[in-house]
């Protein structure tokens, strides 16, 4: 399946069945974060080699440090974000999705903007030349309290006029329908209405180039501020060529992660 990501993030490790020095990490990495769950890019990672520990041994001072959170949130307030129309009123309610719905719908979102958000002006730090004022003071904010979330379903137990749909909204601010699906419309996949309102809404976007737009501003914003924190990272640059160029990939494409947080924060901010 042709895919932008050098990883397939459905089938990429998964946290339920990592073990050891992965599940460790991931572990870490989920606390350091303050975030209920590990997204694609450290699962990817997780399945070439040594590339995970490498990885976030470089990483882990950055996110440490609190700056990302807030790195992001500056990201978010100057990018101009694709929001469709305003839902109407009883629209939610007549695809199925009550008011409870709206609520674990609207705790998956921030599981997945906090984590991918960060992300990517994190990594962005640890591949990018210093530059312009180094980011300091603000240490880490208290993590926010997350409910349980619901598993997040394999493909097999997706079916398939529901995948059918995953796969169109995925295309969003993609190269195309078969490019990687990205996990935060597979966590949303119990929901076949929301994402069927979501298409409906955000497909005019598309088509006027505002989500790829938006993706490209998020990039250069999020290397923006990564190249202001760069000073954060380990002195010691050793890391596989292959999780170098994964890394690169995920940070430089507006099709990866990028088209995710601005689709996503804008999913968040036009739901409620």
């Amino acid at each position: 399946m042709p895919s932008d990501f050098s990883y397939d993030p459905v089938t990429a490790v998964d946290e339920a069945s990592a073990s050891g020095q992965t599940a460790a990490i991931f572990a870490d990495i989920r606390e350091t974060m303050g975030i209920p769950l590990v997204t694609s890019i450290w699962r990817g990672l997780a399945g070439m080699g040594d590339s995970l520990s490498q990885a976030w041994y470089l990483a882990k001072p950055i996110y440490a440090s609190g700056l990302p959170e807030h790195a992001l949130a500056r990201v978010i307030a100057r990018a101009a974000l694709p929001l469709p129309e305003p839902l109407a009123p009883t629209q939610l309610a007549c695809a199925g999705v009550g008011e409870r719905d709206v609520e674990e719908i609207l705790t998956i979102l921030a599981a997945y903007n906090r984590s991918n958000g960060m992300n990517l002006v994190a990594l962005a730090a640890l591949i990018t030349p210093p530059a312009g004022s180094a980011s300091t003071g603000a240490g880490p904010s208290s993590a926010p309290v997350w409910p349980p979330l619901r598993p997040l379903l394999p493909r097999e137990a997706i079916n398939a006029a529901t995948w059918s749909m995953v796969r169109h909204v995925n295309a969003f601010g993609a190269t195309g329908i078969d490019a990687g699906v990205a996990t935060l419309w597979r966590h949303l996949a119990p929901w076949p209405g929301l994402l069927a309102i979501v298409h409906a809404a955000f497909a005019p976007l598309q088509v006027r180039g505002t989500i790829a737009a938006a993706s490209a501003q998020v990039v250069a914003l999020s290397l923006e501020e990564g190249a202001r924190m760069a000073h954060l990272r380990r002195a010691e640059i050793e890391i596989s060529r292959q999780a170098r160029d994964t890394i690169t990939g995920y940070v430089h494409s507006p099709t990866q992660v990028a088209r995710m947080v601005a689709i996503g924060h804008a999913l968040a901010r036009w739901l409620k």
